[in-house]
C-alpha cells in the first residue's frame, strides 16, 4: 500500500525555511472546491510568486492575523448565543 505524503505548506516553507503540513481546510487562504475547480490553496493557485522571503514572510503573518480574526469572530458568535440562551444581552 502506498503511503501518501502530506502537502507543505509553501509559505512556511518560504519564509522560514521548515516543513509544515498544510493546514488545508484550516487556513483562510484555503477555497473549497466547486463543480469547477479543485479544493486548494489560493496562494497557489494564483501562481503568487513566494521565492521572494519577505512576500511569503508577509503572507503568512497575513494568514495569522485572519486566523486570530476568525478565532475571534467564533468567540463573539459563541458568546452572543450564550447569553440569549441565558436570556441576557451582555
Amino acid at each position: 500500500m502506498n503511503k501518501i505524503e502530506p502537502k507543505t505548506c509553501t509559505l512556511r516553507s518560504a519564509a522560514e525555511g521548515q516543513a509544515e503540513p498544510c493546514p488545508g481546510e484550516r487556513c483562510p487562504f484555503w477555497e473549497a472546491g466547486g463543480a469547477v475547480a479543485e479544493a486548494g490553496c489560493l496562494i497557489e493557485r494564483l501562481g503568487v510568486d513566494v521565492r521572494s522571503r519577505d512576500m511569503a514572510v508577509y503572507l503568512l503573518e497575513t494568514r495569522s492575523c485572519l486566523e486570530r480574526a476568525r478565532d475571534l469572530r467564533g468567540a463573539e458568535v459563541a458568546h452572543r448565543e450564550f447569553s440569549r440562551r441565558v436570556g441576557l444581552e451582555l
